[in-house]
């Protein structure tokens, strides 16, 4: 396959921003970023063009290009689509369950717990990550896919620097394992709350860390997703929610 300086450029800037290295709020020089990469201006144009469509970086002509900083709101909006998007993915899931997805998630969760008993946040990460890339290959729908790893990345700059405790990564495989109960199960409903909820849970835990460091005024609990229990999670996949 051909990639181009464009492609390169987008791909290697994107990237920065997903990990924090480029900071929400920061500013983006064409020269620079053309010297750091060795390109003319016209493929970094492009390139920041390109990330600006997709919500990475804004234009604000005669003032200067920077790296989008998500309001309080847009933030909680983009997490709450994430919670529900992953629900749909779970309940997809099941329908398409092959016995080869059981005998991998069985081996992930051994991975997991192990991660935990050496209190390896690194290893519990890579577990995490691998975890839910899995549910996202096996629920069979690529475009859902695409759009839930696609909000990922512009949430997780506002997750960089969040250490893992214990505490959190024991929540986070207790949230993991109820999941894979009510997948191997096969009770779709069950699965859907179980990961909407398990999205809610880590986000709570991001957005009262932020608002201790005040870098936020955010309240979930003025959101109605974070404000329902589990068994009050609407059943929005359902029948019921067909159009007619």
């Amino acid at each position: 396959m051909f990639i181009t300086n464009t492609d390169r450029v987008r791909a290697e800037i994107e990237s920065r921003i997903v990990a924090g290295e480029l900071a929400p709020g920061s500013t983006l020089d064409e020269m620079r970023l053309s010297r750091m990469f060795d390109v003319s201006r016209t493929p970094v144009r492009e390139a920041l063009l390109q990330l600006s469509a997709e919500g990475f970086v804004r234009i604000v002509p005669r003032a200067g290009i920077y790296v989008v900083r998500l309001s309080d709101q847009e933030l909680g909006e983009l997490i709450e689509t994430l919670a529900y998007a992953e629900g749909m993915c779970a309940r997809l899931f099941i329908q398409r369950l092959t016995r080869e997805q059981i005998m991998l998630l069985q081996r992930l969760r051994e991975d997991g717990a192990q991660a935990l008993k050496n209190h390896d946040v690194a290893a519990y990460s890579d577990y995490n990550k691998a975890f839910h890339e899995r549910l996202y290959a096996g629920c069979g729908n690529t475009y859902l896919s695409r759009q839930i790893l696609q909000i990922r990345k512009r949430i997780n700059p506002y997750r960089h620097g969040r250490s893992r405790s214990d505490e959190r990564m024991a929540r986070s495989l207790d949230e993991h394992e109820r999941l894979v109960v009510a997948l191997l199960d096969k009770d779709e409903e069950a699965a859907m709350v179980e990961a909407t909820h398990h999205i809610l849970s880590a986000s709570r835990e991001l957005y009262e860390a932020r608002h201790v460091a005040g870098e936020s005024s955010f309240d979930p609990d003025n959101r109605g997703a974070w404000k329902r229990g589990v068994g009050d999670m609407p059943r929005v996949f359902g029948p019921a929610a067909c159009l007619h």
